[in-house]
């Protein structure tokens, strides 16, 4: 298996129809075009095996509000590995690749999960124990995301309380 870690920008077409192949595939049909717009404009790390794309993972630059402070963190989004790939360490070393990247770019990476939380503890991530808000137009909001909120602390001086309240933006599709 080959881990490469690319830009979205240098994505060309064949690898993206590839990857939009892979989400649709992995998330049984519940991946939509939203979902895929938000995986793009940042850093993407691509599982290879031979000449087949086997897992995904990227992080994408947005702004998040801890408490009343807004910072640039990574977000995490289209973490899929094929289903053939499953259960053998693939989707573990993709986000341990993709963590080296985000240590590069950002202090800070949050993603949002459903059951899959132990995944992410195990690879260093923290359930969110606070309440979650989107802002929009209208206002901000809770938004009950919180439960499958996770954030990965590459400086903890950054967010040293995870029980505060946590915003993002929002955006089309989901917010989080």
């Amino acid at each position: 298996m080959e881990l490469v870690a690319v830009g979205s920008t240098d994505l060309d077409r064949a690898t993206r129809g590839r990857l939009r192949a892979l989400w649709d595939l992995a998330f049984d049909g519940r991946f939509g075009d939203d979902d895929e717009s938000h995986a793009y404009g940042g850093v993407h790390v691509v599982a290879w095996s031979g000449p087949d794309l086997v897992a995904h993972a990227s992080a994408v630059p947005r702004r998040i509000r801890f408490d009343r402070t807004w910072h640039g963190v990574g977000y995490v989004e289209a973490v899929a590995t094929h289903p053939d790939h499953q259960g053998r360490g693939v989707g573990r070393a993709t986000m341990q690749r993709l963590q080296v990247e985000i240590a590069e770019h950002w202090p800070v990476a949050m993603l949002s999960t459903g059951a899959t939380t132990g995944f992410y503890e195990r690879l260093g991530w923290e359930r969110w124990r606070g309440t979650s808000y989107t802002r929009s137009p209208a206002g901000t909001v809770a938004d009950g995301e919180h439960d499958g909120l996770m954030i990965l602390r590459l400086d903890p001086a950054l967010v040293p309380d995870l029980g505060v309240d946590v915003t993002c933006e929002d955006r089309p599709g989901d917010a989080w």
